[in-house]
């Protein structure tokens, strides 16, 4: 359990180290000097309620299939979300659904697609607020931002959402076109024919292939189309939309409520979401674990944009990352320990799912 974290942090302090060797590391001193850390413990107490707020959507998604309870969403998410934050390619999105099946004995295909549903939500949510950015801000306004080896532009900002948008549309299309029955027929059919198209197997390994894959692959069609059942649900999927808006005007009020203790940010709650926006399209982009430096970079061209100073710009950014992501570790540590969970052998079993 201890290694992959002491892996994952020694991976982070060294991308920290590179992210800031070029900051002129007397103004960040005394820029971080000059925090107010009433607001930073404020800000730490709403990405913490944050996280409750989390768990409480994937549990409404989660119960138009299989209802849980409580903790016993949130422990899987949090680990899921700190495996997120020390790994690279993103392992908790898999190990997630993993432990839940478990724990619960929730297929872990029905427990997939309720994440899928999550992630679908978030996307459409921070392009809706792209969108607005886009109306308020000129992001060519300001030259590109070279920072820890990113190179962050408008440019980029726009094709990150495009991308994004893209990939939104292929997967609300791949959730319509899998609650059709007749896909769902076609699917399954394709699966028990797969042993046919083997040349050269006898009757019996075809058999054995039927049952031992076709037959399991088909199940999980089924399991997965009852994952993503809250389609079916107006009320809760609406409720879902509107929690999915809360979260994320919610981490806007807990990157705000920081730039209070900061006396050179000086800016309002619609500007600083206008930053989060642009730091949530940069992190998409490939990093190191932790987006150490990408976010950074992110965060410096956004509030350029607003007029802020590379210095306090670079203070801020780094600060605020630490206040969103040091408490999800920690958090999913304690999760990982109430749970009786090995994150070693979980993070391997979602790599090689």
């Amino acid at each position: 359990m201890a290694w992959p974290l002491l892996a994952g942090g020694a991976v982070s302090l060294a991308a920290l180290y590179l992210a800031f060797r070029n900051v002129p590391l007397a103004e960040l001193g005394a820029c971080l000097a000059r925090i107010d850390y009433r607001y930073l413990f404020l800000s730490l107490a709403v990405v913490a309620g944050l996280q409750v707020a989390k768990a409480h959507r994937w549990r409404v998604i989660l119960g138009a299939a299989a209802p849980v309870g409580f903790t016993s969403a949130f422990h899987p998410m949090m680990i899921g979300f700190m495996l997120n934050c020390i790994l690279p390619g993103r392992p908790g999105e898999l190990a997630r659904p993993l432990i839940l099946s478990r724990q619960q004995a929730i297929p872990f295909a029905t427990a997939l697609s309720t994440v899928v549903a999550e992630r679908i939500l978030d996307t459409l949510t921070i392009l809706a607020l792209l969108a607005w950015v886009l109306s308020a801000l000129d992001l060519g306004a300001t030259e590109a931002i070279d920072f820890a080896g990113y190179r962050i532009d408008g440019a980029l900002v726009v094709s990150a959402g495009r991308a994004t948008f893209a990939l939104a549309l292929i997967l609300l299309a791949a959730v319509v076109l899998l609650r059709l029955e007749m896909v769902q027929r076609w699917i399954k059919a394709l699966f028990y024919r797969l042993p046919l198209w083997i040349p050269g197997l006898s009757s019996k390994r075809r058999q054995w292939l039927t049952e031992r894959v076709s037959r399991p692959l088909a199940a999980m069609v089924d399991q997965a189309v009852h994952g993503l059942a809250l389609v079916g649900r107006p009320l809760r999927l609406a409720a879902c939309i509107g929690l999915s808006l809360a979260i994320w005007l919610l981490t806007a009020v807990s990157f705000y409520i920081l730039s209070l203790g900061f006396p050179e940010i000086e800016i309002g709650l619609t500007q600083m979401t206008a930053v989060m926006v642009v730091i949530a399209f940069c992190i998409a982009l490939p990093s190191v674990p932790g987006w150490w430096g990408l976010w950074e970079a992110g965060g410096i061209f956004a509030l350029s944009l607003l007029g802020i100073a590379p210095g306090p710009a670079a203070g801020f950014t780094l600060v605020n990352h630490a206040t969103q992501i040091f408490p999800v570790i920690l958090i999913g540590l304690g999760s990982a320990l109430i749970s009786g969970v090995g994150v070693s052998r979980i993070a391997r079993t979602a790599r090689r799912v």
